[in-house]
């Protein structure tokens, strides 16, 4: 189980005085090399042309390979991607990404993307625009839950934050992308809905899927 992480930290000196520094949340953006992490991807898929839905598992591995300095002189984590359709055959390289972590937010280059997939102080309704560092149209995320426990099957994470992407709903569509970070361990769940519904509600197409 995740160890509890205090929200204060404080710095000891000789006096006997200790300052308190708030606590930023940057523990939920967690690089170490070495780091491993193991995802299970679960997609329902609905053709709107032969009618047939279709479950897709998916397993993913993030592995921090190592740092290097960019052209800012900042510390950036190299983090290879591997997938696998089953647990019982081998992984197979993907691609790499590259994370850094600021001051002020957690930036990620994935595929010639950067995003910043969170900012600092994280804190409930905080919102900001994930694709400020690209040439995308602006795309506000939000903190819906900030230092809250969460539970996922078997698993359980002492605090956690949940960052709301995207969430629109209406007669003929359902759209829904929601990501919850752990501290010390990073992204432990991801919800992603984009489906096409007729006017009773039966879903014509599109796809859902859940990483844990």
């Amino acid at each position: 189980m995740l160890a509890v992480v205090s929200l204060l930290f404080a710095c000891s000196e000789e006096d006997g005085d200790s300052p308190v520094f708030p606590f930023t949340g940057k523990e939920y953006a967690s690089l170490v090399v070495g780091q491993e992490s193991i995802y299970q991807i679960d997609s329902t898929l609905y053709d709107e042309f032969s009618g047939l839905v279709k479950q897709v598992s998916l397993q993913r591995r993030e592995y921090v390979l190592r740092t290097e300095l960019d052209a800012a002189n900042r510390e950036t984590f190299i983090v290879e991607i591997y997938t696998r359709s089953a647990d019982t055959l081998p992984w197979r390289f993907n691609r790499v990404t590259k994370r850094v972590v600021t001051e002020f937010r957690y930036e990620v280059l994935d595929q010639n993307v950067l995003s910043v997939p969170l900012v600092f102080p994280i804190a409930v309704d905080k919102s900001w625009d994930s694709n400020t560092l690209n040439a995308s149209i602006p795309k506000e995320y939000s903190y819906t839950s900030v230092n809250e426990p969460f539970v996922d099957g078997a698993l359980s994470y002492d605090s956690t934050v949940t960052v709301l992407q995207f969430e629109e709903e209406n007669l003929i569509e359902q759209l829904f992308e929601e990501e919850i970070y752990a501290t010390q361990i990073g992204l432990v769940y991801r919800e992603h809905k984009e489906i096409e519904t007729e006017l009773n509600g039966d879903i014509r197409s599109g796809f859902e899927s859940i990483q844990r």
